[in-house]
């Protein structure tokens, strides 16, 4: 069986469609390997294949595309050196969890930092309203026991797949008419300090190992005690020194790693 002209690239995606994609002037320089591993990326990227799919076999691949297995073995090979696929002996080829490393200093704003390793990524305002502060959010936010709060819900995904819960906290004084600003767009200092004029001095951040409860889960869409890593973060006013926001972010385990760099 042949491999197709470089010219052409028409296949079959996995659901049955006929893809047909046009060769540019630069595919023409490119070898037959390199432009089955793109595609089977753009699958993978777009969301067409989510994460832990099993991709077909380097046989199926050959016959659809009308190209030598060695080809395809290839290209999938490449792909799996990159982390977009995992394989795993006698059971098949997957699509890989997409592991996002993050600086210690970049969990402030987890979309940038996650668009920044070309993860697409999106963001869904879950909830909106105001609260009586607790105890503890009180005493998180230096307020009064019953002071009005702003608590917002905001469901972060990486490649289409729901990966942090993030649970925000805002004095409904010091943040007044919160729900005009958009908060899936937002990173939360940028928004104090756009929206609010507000002067951050620092940002207190602890990491704890926790597992999903019932209300967690189903948003994250794991199982109820999946093991999580729950961040909770205070970003403080550089003019009085006090909480502007209180935040408790649960990210799934399997989607994370954490990376910090010390000087010596």
């Amino acid at each position: 069986m042949g491999d197709i002209p470089v010219t052409t690239f028409a296949s079959k995606s996995p659901d049955g469609f006929k893809v047909d994609r046009p060769s540019s002037s630069d595919d023409l320089n490119k070898p037959l390997y390199v432009q089955i591993q793109e595609y089977i990326a753009d699958l993978i990227l777009s969301g067409k294949l989510p994460p832990d799919a099993k991709i077909k076999s380097e046989r199926e691949f050959s016959e659809e595309l009308e190209v030598s297995r060695m080809t395809v073995h290839r290209a999938i090979a490449e792909l799996v050196n990159e982390g977009l696929l995992d394989s795993r002996h006698g059971s098949g080829t997957y699509v890989a969890k997409p592991k996002i490393t993050y600086e210690a200093r970049e969990m402030v704003n987890y979309t940038e930092a996650i668009e920044r390793r070309k993860i697409a990524t999106a963001s869904q305002l879950l909830e909106m309203g105001q609260v009586a502060a607790s105890r503890r959010l009180a005493e998180q936010l230096q307020v009064e026991i019953g002071h009005p709060l702003y608590r917002v819900l905001i469901l972060r995904f990486a490649n289409r797949v729901p990966v942090i819960l993030e649970r925000d906290y805002f004095s409904s004084q010091r943040c007044p008419n919160l729900e005009q600003w958009d908060l899936e767009k937002n990173s939360l200092p940028d928004l104090l300090q756009k929206a609010y004029g507000a002067k951050l001095s620092r940002i207190t951040q602890l990491f704890e190992a926790v597992t999903a409860n019932e209300s967690v889960a189903r948003q994250l869409r794991v199982e109820q005690g999946f093991p999580l890593v729950m961040l909770t973060r205070v970003i403080h006013s550089a003019e009085d020194g006090k909480p502007l926001v209180f935040s408790m972010d649960f990210l799934r385990s399997d989607y994370l790693r954490i990376q910090s760099q010390i000087p010596l």
